[in-house]
């Protein structure tokens, strides 16, 4: 499986890496908009009460997380399309009529087997992306409030001490500890990001090519199905992708050996608990409906052999990879079980 990944991985270096730019450019953007919260109104943030701070600040990263992930869609979607490729396989069978029946066969079975994927790595995809950019944003803003709340209970003076000098107040010779909110810290926490998009997509699809085949390798093109047969394929295929560890394998694989106490590692193991937790895999099973769903919505008949299903399928595609209003990106980014579990996560 992972000789597969990185065979994919040598064929399409030049579409990784530019998504990487655009995974860089997101995860910049992100830093800056969290902590622009903290810098840019200090008086007003500092004003507020304490639960009206919190509503205030949770608010804040959490618009410029939805535009993030909207950002990132295009790398996701770039290697989905590379690793199964549709396209080609059609225009074969449009274009060379010299084809034996035996070849023709072997093309449908392919793609097939290619739309089916297609669908289950944008579900995963899209739902495993939305799922850590909001736990990781609500994971710093939670953070950004304990830090306000921490330079409260300090006396009045002491509280416009500039960070950079806070070291020369430390008493009884004690050290100054590792703060989780230092930038450098924050960027190295967002980079799962960055790991989830360039490596764990790609490990994904290796994940979501064996399910496929192994629901798939019964059933013929002639065969009749129902959408409800349809609905009930996929979340077996879920079934099987969903294994215990599945999203800290693919967003935050962590070393036994590396030091537990640093502050990014306390904040990747918040990450990973969140991510792992039963609000966790509840959500992501609502946020793999909104596509499952939409693809079915483009099949005509409830019941119609598998052949038919698969142009219907094909044609879904832009509709799942949409980021445009009432697509089923948008609409998970706005329901409300993303919403609870941010604020679950938040309040963690």
């Amino acid at each position: 499986m992972l000789a597969s990944a990185w065979e994919f991985a040598k064929r399409n270096k030049g579409k990784i890496i530019a998504g990487g730019v655009l995974v860089g450019s997101a995860i910049a953007y992100i830093s800056t908009s969290s902590k622009s919260v903290v810098l840019e109104k200090p008086t007003t943030a500092a004003e507020l009460p304490n639960q009206a701070r919190r509503h205030y600040i949770f608010d804040s990263t959490h618009r410029s997380c939805d535009q993030s992930i909207t950002d990132l869609i295009p790398s996701v979607v770039t290697q989905i399309q590379a690793r199964f490729d549709v396209e080609t396989i059609q225009d074969k069978l449009k274009n060379t009529p010299d084809l034996t029946a035996e070849q023709k066969i072997q093309l449908w079975d392919q793609l097939k087997k290619n739309v089916f994927c297609r669908i289950v790595s944008v579900a995963f995809g899209f739902s495993i992306l939305t799922l850590t950019l909001k736990a990781q944003i609500s994971i710093l803003a939670a953070d950004t409030c304990a830090q306000f709340e921490e330079r409260n209970k300090k006396p009045t003076w002491q509280s416009y001490i500039p960070e950079s000098m806070s070291s020369m107040f430390v008493k009884n010779g004690s050290t100054q500890t590792d703060n989780p909110m230092d930038i450098g810290n924050r960027r190295i926490f967002l980079q799962c990001v960055q790991y989830f998009t360039l490596r764990g997509i790609p490990e994904l699809m290796e994940f979501v090519a064996e399910a496929v085949s192994a629901e798939l390798q019964h059933w013929k093109l002639t065969d009749v199905k129902t959408k409800h047969e349809m609905r009930d394929f996929f979340d077996k295929v879920s079934y099987r992708i969903s294994f215990s560890g599945l999203l800290t394998k693919l967003v935050a694989p962590l070393d036994e050996d590396v030091n537990a106490g640093s502050s990014v590692m306390k904040l990747l193991q918040k990450l990973t608990n969140n991510l792992e937790s039963s609000k966790s895999i509840h959500v992501l099973s609502s946020l793999l409906d909104f596509y499952f769903s939409a693809a079915l919505k483009m099949v005509g008949q409830e019941e119609q052999s598998l052949v038919k299903y698969v142009p219907a399928f094909s044609n879904s595609f832009p509709v799942l990879t949409s980021t445009a209003f009432d697509s089923p990106l948008f609409n998970s980014l706005y329901s409300s079980d993303i919403h609870q579990f941010s604020v679950y996560v938040f309040n963690s």
